[in-house]
């Protein structure tokens, strides 16, 4: 499952080089899930029934041992079902898509990385922060497969995204100190993008 993070986040997958063992092999498994369903939805299905299976029989593992709530699962099922039928946007549906497509994404790798509840806050804006600035990145692909989760002027989007990284940034802390390099490596990947947008 690593390589599937390494081919499609090579981003993330650098920053995450100095994590501990278990805890990557965590985030691959989760990142494996993440994939396989997003490129369902998308009519790309690439991957062999038995692979398949193992990888969401993973992910399951995977909600059990950090205890991961029900609701965020659903939730991401929620917003890639809504890919279905949905392709344009306006701010106010696309932040409701990103409650399941990033928000709850950010909650789950809070608790892989061993944050309490109360960073929850935190890690659904940084989540969601990192959801907005792909959408921006990859504007045109987008559109290409007929989605249109932003609009082309990005202005409104990349205010939301400042306000979202600070936020989510504000809960660094909760964040065990040997563990918070690569989010910082990342966060700060990402905000060279967003200058580069402006």
């Amino acid at each position: 499952m690593e390589q599937i993070m390494e081919q499609y986040s090579t981003t993330f997958y650098k920053c995450m080089e100095k994590w501990p063992i278990e805890i990557k092999e965590d985030v691959y498994k989760l990142y494996a899930y993440l994939r396989v369903c997003d490129e369902v939805v998308e009519g790309m299905d690439i991957w062999e029934s038995g692979e398949k299976i193992d990888i969401v029989n993973q992910f399951n593992l995977i909600v059990d041992k950090y205890q991961m709530e029900q609701e965020w699962v659903d939730d991401f099922h929620h917003a890639m079902l809504t890919d279905l039928h949905k392709r344009r946007h306006t701010v106010v549906s696309m932040l409701e898509y990103c409650k399941g497509s990033a928000e709850a994404v950010g909650l789950m790798m809070s608790r892989i990385l061993g944050c309490p509840p109360e960073a929850d806050h935190h890690a659904r804006a940084l989540g969601r922060a990192y959801q907005i600035i792909n959408f921006m990145r990859d504007y045109e692909e987008d559109v290409d497969k007929g989605y249109h989760y932003i609009t082309d002027n990005f202005n409104a989007y990349l205010e939301i995204f400042y306000q979202d990284i600070d936020n989510g940034m504000d809960g660094l802390g909760y964040i065990p100190t040997e563990l918070q390099q690569p989010i910082i490596q990342a966060t700060q990947g990402y905000m060279e993008i967003a200058k580069g947008l402006e």
